[in-house]
């Protein structure tokens, strides 16, 4: 717990540093938020992934989000998030179970708030600082050799924290290139812990709302 709070810190102080990037048309972040939130939102809806390695398994961790758009400058949105398909790990001697061999999966499945704020644009090109805050709940279960039998099941609940940068290159009026690396942390007790770790994000962003509003417009 004690090495989470210090890692947030760390990065709450890189966010803070960061805010004073300057846009070519606003003189810090607060005037920019003020001046977008003034404009009528656009409602979207979006994917999320992260790529991450939890308890040294490379895990991806999944999402949909849904929310609005001001003036292309700030998004506030909800999203849910949980891992599609956890990995199972095989363990010896686990002093959990009280058997020698047993096979542990971890998931996690939580609903965020979040904020996107873009602090620079160029032509084509976009670059924003993504945060969120959620609750959810962390699930350890330990199975038979047989990976079928369940034998155990452990529920804790988890409060994520993520805090990064995104990239996106628009190469069509609904779709961009989209990468990104940040961190999530994972508070709650030492076995949600563990599951604080560094992500990456790379791929294809489907603009859904943008996609509608183009089709609407071919008519």
């Amino acid at each position: 717990m004690n090495k989470s709070l210090k890692l947030i810190k760390i990065f709450v102080v890189l966010f803070i540093l960061s805010l004073n990037v300057k846009s070519e048309a606003q003189n810090n972040i607060l005037d920019s938020v003020r001046i977008a939130l003034r404009e009528k939102p656009t409602f979207f809806v979006a994917f999320h992934n992260r790529n991450t390695v939890i308890n040294v398994q490379r895990t991806k961790l999944y999402g949909i989000v849904g929310g609005f758009d001001f003036n292309k400058k700030i998004k506030l949105y909800l999203g849910v998030y949980g891992f599609v398909k956890p990995n199972k790990l095989l363990l010896t001697n686990h002093p959990i179970t009280g058997i020698d061999s047993v096979y542990r999966s971890i998931n996690t499945e939580n609903i965020s708030i979040g904020a996107d704020y873009t602090f620079y644009t160029n032509k084509k090109i976009y670059l924003s600082i993504p945060f969120q805050l959620g609750i959810g709940s962390t699930q350890y279960k330990y199975w038979n050799l047989d990976q079928n039998t369940l034998i155990k099941k452990n529920n804790y609940i988890t409060v994520p924290i993520e805090i990064g940068t995104n990239a996106y290159m628009k190469i069509l009026p609904f779709a961009a290139l989209k990468g990104g690396i940040g961190y999530r942390f994972s508070i709650g007790q030492k076995e949600v812990t563990r599951l604080t770790s560094p992500y990456y994000n790379i791929g294809m962003a489907l603009l859904i709302g943008e996609g509608i509003q183009f089709f609407k417009n071919l008519n």
